[in-house]
This record gives structure tokens, sequence and C-alpha cells, in this order.
């Protein structure tokens, strides 16, 4: 799966990262169908500043609730297709913070468990963050919102799915919020899935 975010850096790109979870069918007559249940993704994406010198690699990990309607399309006895939308609810659960810094040759490597935060930051002294330049903020919200366009085909017991998450909620917590260069910091994320039913 490849992820990023929309938003103010110099330079950004996607990172592979991975999805699993439980995923269950609910008919609705012969043609549609309800597609729900939990996955576990991790998320990722690539900046750094515009002389190279900082760069960030971040993997937030949210437990997302998909319910997506799909329209099922019959290819032959043994095989379907299908296509769909729907929304999705996320919550973090954690996930990594990666920066590394080049300064006169020498280059140093941090890292650390990202923070949570929220659109309140009450303490200036807290959550101090490298991500946005933030103070008191948090790297990311906890809760994430948007849709997924999905596909695939399923072969009896196994199948292929790919999905496009498109993320509706802005992901920079409190005073982030400020700058109106991140005011559209949302997920974006492809990915294809082995699918094995029981």
């Amino acid at each position: 799966m490849t992820n990023g975010r929309e938003g103010s850096v110099d330079a950004s790109k996607s990172l592979n990262s991975f999805n699993a979870g439980v995923i269950g069918a609910i008919p609705l007559g012969s043609t549609f169908e309800i597609r729900t249940g939990l996955d576990f993704q991790s998320k990722g994406t690539e900046s750094e500043n515009s002389d190279g010198t900082i760069t960030n690699k971040v993997n937030p990990m949210y437990l997302e609730l998909p319910v997506n309607v799909a329209v099922m399309l019959p290819l032959n006895e043994k095989m379907k297709a299908y296509i769909g939308a729907g929304p999705y609810a996320a919550l973090g659960l954690g996930g990594k913070l990666k920066t590394t810094t080049t300064v006169d040759g020498q280059t140093n490597t941090t890292s650390r468990n990202i923070n949570w935060g929220n659109d309140n930051p009450a303490d200036p002294n807290e959550n101090s963050t490298g991500l946005q330049g933030t103070v008191g903020s948090g790297d990311f919200k906890r809760f994430d919102f948007g849709a997924n366009i999905i596909a695939g085909l399923d072969f009896g017991k196994f199948g292929v799915h790919a999905q496009y998450g498109i993320g509706l909620t802005n992901t920079n917590p409190g005073r982030s919020n400020e700058d109106n260069a991140n005011k559209n910091n949302q997920h974006r994320a492809i990915g294809v899935s082995g699918v094995f039913y029981f």
C-alpha cells in the first residue's frame, strides 16, 4: 500500500506500507452487497525541506472501519467482479516519526512515537513536534474520516481487492490549522490486498 498527505511541504512522496484485517460481505439481493469490517492500516509519507537537510518519514497506524456498498458483476460460474464506494472512520493507534538531519556533511537520525493531538492544545510546553513545526498540538489528529472507492475480483475462496482511500479530515491538529499552507493535510491511500473467504 502506498500513502501520502496533501499539504505544504517543499518535497514529498508516498511510502509503501501495509494493511491487514477482517472483512465481511452482507448480501443485499443478488446484485448488491455491503462490505465492512475492521482494517489495520499503516499509512506513510516522506517529506524534506527545500535544501534537503531535513527529511521526515512518518508512518501513522490506524484501525479503520469501512462501510462500502458494492455492485456484484458475475463473470462466469466461478468468478465475479465488484465495484463500489463508501465512507470509513479511523482511529489512530500508534506509529513512528523518523527525522534525518544533515549539517556540514554530518547526518543524524532520530526516531520517536507519533504524538496524537486535537483541536485544543492547552499547554504550549507539551508535545513539541518537529513534523509540522507546531508546539502543544501533536503530529496528527487521532480520528480520521473519509471515503473509499473499491474494486475487485472474487474466485470463490479467495480474491483480489483494490481500493483508493480519500481522507476528508484535516489531519493537522491544533495550531497547525491556523497556518493557511497546512489547512488541507488529508490522507490519500492506494492499496491492493489478497482476500481469503471463510
